[in-house]
């Protein structure tokens, strides 16, 4: 199978099925052999009743469930894992990514690239969000780990499955891996791009992500994150 694109879903039960149906739409209008894998972790609205409907409905959907509420950095390991295509996507299911552009992912993976990560160049969130990501960008992702990227956040990246799988992304022990998961990348050896993407405003539902406590969970993760690759790390500076 080309393509899985898997959708993280957390209370998104208005936001799943045009979503998944858009996706699946690309797919026939490109030619694409793909799936869909809802990843749904620990909704307590109507998303996981959404989601079983559409797997019985599509061929090429499944569906796996969190029985509880583990965080955005599980459920990407779980896509990782459960995901059948030689190429992974992971999109967030609030609806603020363009399915349309998914091409653009895998013409730029066809290039050798191991990741293509999007970049919200207009991006439509609150201002205090944009402050804190491009600090955040600039001073840890680019200054302390090297990276070409201007957005590491972006919810819409690909993956070659089988390096994803290989990379060692374990959030046990971590609030939030998936914000260093472009470094981790990286210290694996992977070969990353990054293509502008659109961004667009929330159709439905609401963000969970409080920007108040968000830079002290990252500190903390970037620390815990040095430690354990620490090695590589050096190594990485070294090379440079």
């Amino acid at each position: 199978m080309r393509c899985t694109t898997i959708l993280l879903i957390k209370n998104e039960q208005d936001n799943i099925a045009p979503l998944t149906e858009d996706v699946l739409a690309v797919y026939t209008d490109n030619g694409i052999d793909g799936e869909v894998l809802l990843v749904d972790d620990g909704s307590d609205d109507r998303s996981p009743q959404v989601c079983d409907k559409l797997a019985i409905e599509h061929a090429n959907v499944r569906a796996v469930h969190h029985p509880a509420n583990l965080g955005r950095s599980y459920a990407i390991r779980t896509g990782f894992r459960e995901a059948k295509g030689d190429v992974v996507i992971i999109m967030d299911g609030d609806r603020q990514y363009e399915p349309k552009e998914i091409p653009l992912f895998l013409a730029k993976m066809d290039e050798g690239y191991d990741v293509v990560t999007g970049w919200r160049s207009q991006r439509t969130d609150p201002y205090v969000r944009k402050i804190i990501s491009r600090t955040y960008n600039h001073w840890i992702i680019q200054r302390r780990f090297g990276l070409d990227v201007k957005d590491q956040n972006s919810g819409f990246k690909a993956f070659r499955r089988n390096k994803a799988v290989a990379m060692g992304f374990d959030p046990e022990g971590y609030r939030g891996l998936h914000r260093f998961i472009l470094p981790l990348a990286s210290l694996k050896g992977m070969k990353i791009a990054e293509i502008p993407i659109v961004h667009y405003a929330r159709p439905s539902g609401k963000s969970y992500i409080k920007f108040y406590t968000v830079p002290f969970i990252t500190l903390g993760d970037y620390n815990k994150f040095k430690r354990d690759h620490r090695e590589e790390i050096k190594a990485m500076r070294k090379r440079k």
